[in-house]
C-alpha cells in the first residue's frame, strides 16, 4: 500500500514537472516570437531610415554639383565682366587724355605743366551737415616723371550778407585734428584727392574755386557754381 502511494506521488510530481516545463517552454517560445517580431520591425525601420538617408545624400550631392557648376559659371562671367570694366576704364582714361590734350591747345590757361582738373564732385553726407568733396587731377603729358604740386579748394559765399571765402583744406584738416591750408600731391597719370568738412555757423555757399599749382609755379584754376555741383553730386549718388 505504501508502495502504491509512493508511486502515485512520483507520477503526480512528474506530471507537475512536465506541466511546468511545458509552461516555461511556451513562455520562452512566446518571448522568442515577440522578440523576433520586434527585431524584424526594428530592422525594417532601420532599413527605411538608411534608404531615406541615402536618398538625402544623393539629393545633396546633386544640388552641390549644380551649385558648383553655377559658381564656376558665375566666376567666369565675373572675370569677363572685370576684363570689360578694365578695358572700359582704360578707354575712358585714354579719351580723357585726348580731350585734355585738345583742351590744352584750345584753352592753354586750363593747363599747368601738363596737369588739368579732370572732375570735381561735391555732395552732402546723408543725415549730416557735413559735405564730401573729390577732385581728380589728370596728367595729359605722356611721361614717367612724377609731377608735384599743391591743390587748393575754396568755397565762396556769405554770412549775414558779408562775403566770405573758406579754405576746405583747412576745414577738413581741422576735423582730423591737423593744420594745413592746401593738399600736396604727386602724380604720374592721375591723382584723386578727397575729404570731408562742415561749414561753420550760418555760412551760405555760392561757388567753389579749385586751384592747381605745380612746383614750377604754373597754375590753373576753375570756378564751379555751388548749386550745379550739388545737383551733379545728387545725380551721381542716385545712379550708384
Amino acid at each position: 500500500m505504501q508502495y502504491l502511494n509512493l508511486l502515485f506521488r512520483d507520477k503526480k510530481s512528474t506530471g507537475i514537472t512536465i506541466a511546468v516545463v511545458l509552461l516555461l517552454l511556451s513562455i520562452g517560445y512566446g518571448i522568442g516570437i515577440g522578440r523576433g517580431i520586434y527585431l524584424e520591425q526594428n530592422y525594417r525601420l532601420l532599413s527605411q531610415q538608411k534608404s531615406d538617408f541615402q536618398r538625402q545624400v544623393y539629393q545633396l550631392e546633386y544640388r552641390n554639383n549644380i551649385l558648383t557648376v553655377e559658381l564656376d559659371v558665375e566666376r567666369a562671367a565675373n572675370r569677363s565682366l572685370q576684363q570689360e570694366l578694365r578695358l572700359a576704364q582704360d578707354n575712358m582714361v585714354q579719351t580723357r587724355r585726348e580731350l585734355a590734350f585738345y583742351q590744352r591747345v584750345v584753352s592753354p590757361e586750363l593747363d599747368a605743366e601738363g596737369m588739368t582738373i579732370d572732375s570735381v564732385l561735391v555732395r552732402q553726407l546723408p543725415g549730416s551737415d557735413s559735405y564730401y568733396f573729390r577732385v581728380i587731377l589728370l596728367h595729359t603729358v605722356r611721361t614717367q616723371e612724377l609731377v608735384r604740386g599743391r591743390l587748393e579748394v575754396f568755397v565762396r559765399g556769405h554770412v549775414d550778407g558779408e562775403r566770405r571765402e573758406l579754405n576746405l583744406a583747412q576745414l577738413a584738416a581741422a576735423e582730423a585734428g591737423e593744420e594745413r591750408d592746401h593738399i600736396s600731391f604727386a602724380l604720374n597719370y592721375f591723382s584723386l584727392q578727397e575729404g570731408t568738412w562742415t561749414f561753420p555757423g550760418e555760412f551760405t555757399p555760392e561757388s567753389m574755386l579749385v586751384r592747381v599749382t605745380s612746383n614750377s609755379g604754373q597754375q590753373t584754376e576753375r570756378i564751379y557754381p555751388w548749386s550745379e555741383l550739388l545737383r551733379l553730386g545728387e545725380e551721381i549718388s542716385d545712379e550708384s
